[in-house]
């Protein structure tokens, strides 16, 4: 089995708090982690670097994950990497529809796993490590350096004014679009 910290994992979703709690879940097991926050920006991460899975939304703007998906399967450097979709969408009868298109094309493979949103910390780490190989790590939610930090800031969080909650969330926001 292939160690955690040798696993770097793309999330794709257009919502930047789902790549930041999923990025973290991932972060926290050992993992490193690029994200995109639609097909396009995940193409040029792709292009910087190409990770050992992806973790797929598949309705997003612009360049859809059904779309990606399409595109992932015919590029060669790609074609393998394995993808794990996650989406509040599972059981849209459009995205069922669009997503059968594109794999109807018998050498197009698909995903390696389906998740439906919300995704518990746990169920979304042992996919991820059994679709790359990697050892499973403890809890996600256990005790640990970040779980620590994380325990902390929650109590600085409870007690803060509004403005210092605003600064906050803005310096979360300015670190998420630097990812």
């Amino acid at each position: 089995m292939r160690e955690t910290r040798d696993v770097t994992v793309l999330v794709v979703d257009d919502d930047p708090d789902v790549t930041t709690y999923l990025g973290t879940i991932l972060e926290d097991a050992g993992m490193r982690v690029m994200t995109a926050h639609d097909g396009a920006a995940a193409l040029e991460r792709l292009a910087e670097r190409v990770p050992d899975l992806i973790s797929l939304d598949l309705v997003m703007p612009g360049k859809s994950g059904i779309r990606l998906l399409h595109e992932l399967r015919k590029h060669p450097a790609w074609a393998r990497i394995p993808v794990i979709v996650v989406t509040g969408h599972a059981r849209d009868e459009i995205v069922k529809r669009d997503l059968a298109s594109v794999l109807a094309d018998s050498s197009i493979s698909g995903p390696s796993l389906y998740l439906e949103k919300p995704v518990t910390p746990q169920k979304y780490l042992d996919a991820v490590c059994q679709a790359t190989g990697a050892a499973p790590s403890a809890d996600p939610a256990a005790p640990g350096p970040a779980s620590e930090l994380r325990t902390e800031l929650e109590s600085l969080l409870r007690n803060a004014d509004e403005a210092t909650l605003a600064a906050a969330l803005a310096a979360l926001k300015a670190g998420t679009k630097r990812s």
